[in-house]
């Protein structure tokens, strides 16, 4: 479908990708616990069925192997055992995102590797370069603002959220899919929020605070970055969230986004593409009720949204709404 043309891959499963880059980030080992093993397990299951190709593979821990075997034999898939070794030299390696622990996997089993700066992976993924690159590209929102620190995050909410209605959302700069961030509204930060923010100023991390937005809908835009650097767009998936941002779902029906937002996204890839990054990106859209935030946030790996647009190009004429599916027994 995507990747390098023609090539079988071996696909590794880490949505605990951002977890990683975190501690990375704070110059701290990273070390793996089982927080993230069942969203790994069901992202595996529809990765699959929607995104591999027959002849590829899936390193996959023994505990996950009764509940995928029949989906891989029906698509053609090998299972490989996550702890072997030197058992796939005919494959291409396919992580959900680099990291070294991924690379040390890949390497283990054997595999061929091409990763993408490992360095240039993490500044790319972290809110702090996307916001950035949305000033530079002049598509910020002005309330949004990096904060080093709890005095400047206090005076900072004091002064563009004075009425007391005013919603808005601090974040991790590696938070994803609605975790590692805090909620509020009005000129105050309220104690529990405040708490959470000094643990991270603690850690040497800035945080970005940005308004809450009256969401009309919301878009990913799914890339591919060639090995020479040619960008490929894929596609444009339609997320469904509820009304705290947290992903329920993909309408699957065929979605297009401005001229200019498309023009956002080209240049955001080039910009990957000049930091070294090769591999798939998301970009993440929202039109809301005053305009477009053309360049909410970066994935420079795999998302959720390929899994959609996977879904849709093998769905039925009229199906309406997705959801990643769990695997038996799950």
């Amino acid at each position: 479908m995507w990747d390098v043309p023609g090539e079988p891959r071996l696909w590794y499963v880490n949505t605990d990708f951002e977890a990683e880059l975190a501690a990375l980030s704070q110059g701290r080992r990273y070390v793996p616990t089982g927080r993230f093993a069942a969203r790994n397990r069901v992202i595996a299951y529809n990765l699959l069925k929607y995104l591999l190709r027959p002849g590829d593979a899936l390193l996959t821990p023994d505990a996950w192997r009764a509940s995928l075997e029949d989906v891989a034999a029906r698509r053609g898939i090998a299972l490989l055992p996550l702890g072997s070794t030197r058992e796939a030299s005919a494959y291409h390696f396919t992580p959900w995102g680099w990291t070294p622990t991924a690379l040390a996997a890949g390497a283990r089993a054997g595999a061929r590797l091409s990763p993408p700066p490992l360095d240039s992976v993490a500044r790319v993924n972290s809110k702090v370069y996307s916001h950035g690159l949305e000033v530079e590209l002049a598509v910020a929102d002005d309330r949004a603002r990096l904060v080093a620190s709890e005095a400047e995050l206090v005076a900072h909410v004091a002064q563009v959220c004075p009425q007391a209605e005013a919603k808005w959302v601090i974040k991790h700069p590696y938070g994803v899919a609605a975790r590692e961030r805090v909620l509020g509204r009005g000129p105050v930060v309220p104690p529990p929020a405040a708490a959470w923010c000094r643990r991270r100023f603690a850690e040497g991390l800035p945080l970005l605070f940005e308004p809450w937005y009256d969401v009309r809908r919301e878009y990913g835009l799914c890339g591919f970055l060639d090995p020479e650097g040619d960008l490929r767009l894929l596609g444009v998936s339609r997320p469904v969230t509820n009304g705290a941002g947290v992903l329920v779902g993909y309408e699957l029906e065929a979605a297009s986004l401005p001229a200019a937002v498309l023009s956002v996204g080209r240049r955001v890839c080039a910009r990957l593409a000049a930091e070294g990054y090769r591999g798939p990106w998301g970009m993440d859209v929202l039109e809301h009720s005053q305009g477009w935030r053309c360049l909410l946030e970066i994935n420079a790996r795999w998302t959720v949204g390929f899994l959609a647009l996977g879904a849709m190009a093998r769905a039925a004429q009229g199906i309406g709404r997705w959801a990643l599916e769990l695997p038996p027994g799950a």
